[in-house]
């Protein structure tokens, strides 16, 4: 096991290094936009009339989830599997799919595997809440694992300040990020334009930003008069997958320096033992 997470570990450090180079040629700031939670109502298709290279993320076993995934496919756009993941409250919500604690390391797999199936064309995925699943590494680890064969990336939607995700991606060798900003967890136009300028001056900061946003017809309509804004401000939509190269090899650095820190500070402990 540990051979074959080094093996893919290296791989993708290979794989980001050259991404990022050709990245590296274009300099204008690059954005994605996620639109989660969609699959449940038949409004939802009214997401895939927006232009431009956003990122579809279905819900599983929802009524049109293989429905709405074929025709994101179809329109030359990516598609990621959203998973419900067990959050610390409100349960009750997490819908057919869940990931949860108390499943074993088989089921875990099984759930994932049997998520995929239901949803074609599936490039990585993000999580559904999971405030409480994705600081369990354990559990992240047999996902992560799975994804790992699958070849798909894994983007944290950060629905915790504590979500150990990242780390366990990396160490298991997945493209991996997350997002900066939700667009609309307030629906009025003047709150959608501020996140909308908040999620530009990250762009322009790092060279790269990400937002989620949902399939309410506030956030469509707004999002429908981004193309000139994006035009004039000379920053590009981009699939989220095009983002994670750097984002990968920026999460490998830190995940890096954050074991050398700790084993300088169990070393400097070590010496002060009574011998």
């Amino acid at each position: 096991m540990k051979a074959r997470i080094l093996l893919i570990s290296t791989l993708t450090i290979v794989f980001c290094l050259l991404s990022t180079a050709s990245i590296a040629n274009d300099n204008s700031p690059k954005i994605a936009i996620i639109i989660d939670d969609i699959g449940y109502r038949k409004t939802d298709f009214s997401a895939l009339a927006l232009q431009g290279q956003f990122t579809y993320s279905v819900v599983p076993f929802a009524p049109y989830t293989r429905t709405i995934a074929n025709a994101v496919h179809d329109s030359d756009r990516e598609v990621m599997a959203h998973i419900p993941m067990e959050a610390i409250h409100n349960n009750h919500l997490l819908g057919k799919g869940a990931l949860k604690l108390a499943m074993t390391e088989q089921q875990t797999r099984q759930q994932v595997q049997d998520i995929l199936k239901e949803i074609p064309y599936v490039s990585g995925i993000n999580n559904h809440m999971g405030s409480q699943f994705t600081t369990k590494p354990k559990n992240l680890g047999w996902l992560m694992d799975e994804l790992s064969q699958q070849q798909l990336y894994f983007l944290d939607s950060k629905t915790t300040a504590y979500s150990m995700a990242e780390k366990v991606a990396v160490e298991h060798g997945l493209r991996t990020g997350h997002r900066h900003i939700f667009l609309d967890n307030q629906l009025d136009q003047a709150y959608l334009a501020q996140q909308f300028d908040h999620l530009i001056k990250i762009a322009k900061r790092h060279k790269y930003a990400i937002a989620i946003a949902h399939p309410h017809p506030q956030s469509i309509s707004f999002l429908k008069g981004i193309s000139a804004k994006l035009l004039a401000l000379g920053v590009e939509l981009v699939p989220v997958s095009t983002l994670l190269p750097e984002m990968t090899r920026i999460a490998r650095v830190r995940h890096l320096n954050n074991k050398s820190s700790a084993n300088k500070r169990y070393t400097g402990a070590a010496a002060v033992l009574p011998q």
